[in-house]
């Protein structure tokens, strides 16, 4: 890969390197996630100042000869998605998702609109952002060839809906007579598959049971964004959306 022109995406981390450059994880449509080093990006003087940044679409083009890339040339091609409050935290944690659990130059477009999508409904505010996070993990893991079967339990049955299901993250969802520990409803599997849910209590489902995957393929390592969410719900209920 000795040099890429113009491709879309945005900036995922960065973070300052020497005296004036920047270091950057770009997340390309075509290309996964970067590793590019800005060099002069915080100089007054540079024009990347205030673009490398994340939440602004971009066109990137970079040379590369080992296992980081140097930008050559950065640009905007929209506008800068507007987050505040609670949606920049939610914003925070996509990014920090892309970061921790996408290897680095594994293409992910499917993905990669999937993050337009969920950056453009926290910034319009027309969704509810616990139903935007839910369809962005489930692409999410669904890219990464992780998802278990939200259609079938582990024995290939058809999921119902009134059901009692143990999850096993390698193994799918397993019936069980009773609730308790990771048991979850029929209804919020088929709801989180569907995208979509008017009841509170499956909400809170869906969201459990995703962390529990996420959780599972993060092995351990702590998000920052949960912490900035759960500060947030502090005060009002319904907990964190992460």
């Amino acid at each position: 890969m000795p040099r890429v022109e113009e491709q879309p995406g945005w900036v995922v981390h960065r973070r300052p390197w020497r005296e004036s450059s920047l270091l950057i994880e770009f997340f390309a449509r075509e290309y996964g996630r970067v590793g590019l080093v800005a060099k002069g990006a915080r100089s007054a003087r540079s024009a990347w100042r205030g673009l490398a940044e994340p939440f602004v679409p971009l066109a990137a083009s970079w040379s590369r000869r080992g296992e980081m890339g140097t930008l050559t040339s950065l640009d905007t091609t929209g506008p800068r998605y507007r987050l505040t409050g609670r949606a920049l935290w939610c914003g925070l944690y996509v990014n920090e998702l892309l970061l921790r659990l996408l290897e680095r130059d594994d293409p992910h477009p499917r993905l990669f609109d999937a993050c337009d999508v969920v950056l453009s409904g926290l910034a319009s505010g027309e969704v509810p952002q616990s139903l935007l996070l839910r369809r962005f993990e489930l692409v999410l893991l669904r890219d990464m060839g992780v998802a278990p079967d939200f259609h079938s339990d582990a024995e290939g049955t058809v999921i119902e809906p009134d059901g009692l299901y143990h999850l096993q993250p390698e193994a799918g969802f397993v019936p069980v007579d009773r609730p308790g520990g990771a048991v979850f409803s029929g209804a919020a599997i088929r709801a989180l598959e569907a995208g979509t849910t008017d009841e509170r209590e499956t909400a809170r489902e869906m969201r459990e049971l995703m962390r529990q995957l996420i959780d599972h393929h993060l092995a351990g390592r702590e998000l920052a964004s949960r912490r900035l969410l759960a500060g947030a719900a502090t005060g009002r209920t319904g907990g964190s959306e992460s």
